[in-house]
Parts: structure tokens; sequence; C-alpha cells
């Protein structure tokens, strides 16, 4: 009995004296999954399939044709203005429609917040989806010709994003020429921007439009908006394109 009471003062001691253990060896094993042969519970199939083939039946939609892939980029590019003139168009039809006396002059669209390209050929909702996954909405704010200047200024720092109504020259990061309507940009007069609801809140260090003179949301979502008007243009003209024409380039 003593020699066993010694040999537990002993492990005891010897173990007081280290204050760490150490990983000595690590074993590993792979545990291979084979999917063929797990069996489908048919009563959660039967509750999911419906919802999925209605989803990938929406999401299969077919929304028009491009004889080119839009693909977004800097200073200017197809996808960035396409954006950016189907959501200004929206504002002045909206404008229009609800017989308010107001005249929608330039639409800002952020470069992050077109996630994908669309691809050469057929379009489908789905590629909306994946272009603008979030849920943002159209919105219009009323600002002062400074705070358009400073948002030039920001998007010049940039390399250039989406824009229409607006054209920008780009020198050396900052703000060269910038016009509106083919008119140079009057810092004490007042312009209507249109833009998403996160950028009218001042995301994207868009700090210019959080306390603008109007605001006017429209609850109508860009994705939507995008999906409906593109549709029109392409059952119009039989394809979806526009053009390079400048608006924003970079000074010699």
């Amino acid at each position: 009995m003593r020699r066993f009471s010694l040999s537990i003062c002993a492990v005891l001691i010897l173990f007081s004296c280290s204050r760490y253990l150490t990983v000595t060896q690590v074993n590993t094993k792979n545990t291979l999954v084979e999917i063929q042969n797990t069996s489908i519970d048919s009563l959660a199939e039967s509750i999911v399939k419906p919802y999925r083939d209605s989803i990938e039946h929406d999401m299969s939609k077919l929304v028009g044709v491009t004889a080119t892939a839009l693909v977004k980029g800097k200073p200017e590019s197809k996808l960035t203005n396409l954006v950016a003139d189907v959501i200004l168009k929206y504002a002045i039809n909206y404008c229009s429609e609800k017989q308010l006396n107001i005249n929608p002059d330039v639409a800002y669209v952020n470069y992050g917040g077109l996630r994908a390209s669309l691809p050469k050929g057929e379009i489908t909702v789905g590629h909306i989806f994946e272009l603008m996954p979030f849920e943002n909405e159209i919105v219009m704010v009323k600002v002062s010709g400074e705070a358009i200047r400073k948002m030039a200024e920001r998007i010049a720092g940039r390399g250039g994003e989406g824009v229409s109504g607006l054209k920008l020259g780009i020198k050396n990061n900052t703000v060269g020429m910038l016009t509106i309507g083919g008119k140079a940009v009057d810092p004490a007069a007042s312009y209507w921007v249109v833009t998403n609801d996160y950028i009218a809140n001042g995301g994207d260090q868009m700090s210019m439009f959080i306390t603008p003179l109007e605001k006017i949301e429209t609850k109508a979502k860009i994705r939507d908006v995008l999906i409906h008007s593109l549709n029109n243009m392409y059952k119009e003209i039989g394809g979806i394109d526009v053009e390079m024409d400048g608006r924003i380039y970079n000074e010699q």
C-alpha cells in the first residue's frame, strides 16, 4: 500500500513540474461521403420540390438578349452606363406619372453595388439577381451643386463609376471638366440625383447625400426596374445594348 501511495505521489510531482503540455503527434483520417449512397427523405423532398421548381422556373425566364457581354469597368463601361441610364429614365417617368414638378438631372450607381456581369446571349432573371442580389430601392435626392462636386470628386478618386446625365473628366484622380446637361455645374444651384437607398443614406462614403434639400423614396426595387426595362428594350429593338459615350473619361 505504501509503494502504491509513493507511486501516485511521484506521478503528481512529475506533472506538477511541467506547466505546459506539448503535442507530439497528430493523426488525421479522411471520411468519404458518397452522396449517391445516401437516401433522400421523401417527405422533405415532397415539401421542398414545389418551391425549388417554382424558383428555378422564375429564375430561368428570359429578360433579353445581348450581342456582347456587359461587363463593368472604369472609368465607364457598358454595364455601369446601362444601369445608370435605366434608373434615370425610371425616375423621369416616375415624376411624370406622379405629376411632380421635378426633372431628375443625374443618376449615380456605385461600382461595388454591381456584383456580376451580364453574359453574351440570353439574359435571364437569374442573371439580374446575380448582378443585383440586394433589395436596394430607387431614391431621389435634391442636393446643391457643391454636393454634386463632392460626389464627382469621390468618383474621380475611384477612377470612375456609373453615372447618367453627367459628364466628368478625370485628371490625376481629381475632377477636371464637370457638366450636367452640357452645362457647367453651378455650386449655388440645386440638382436631383437618382441613386439607391444605400447611397442616399450616406453609404460607400457618400456623406454628401445624408442631409439633402429634399428626398423622395420611390419604393421601387432597382432589380425589378432592371428586369422590366431590359425586357421592354428587348421587345422594342430586339436586343439589349448601350453605348460607350465618354460620359466619364481620363483627361490628358
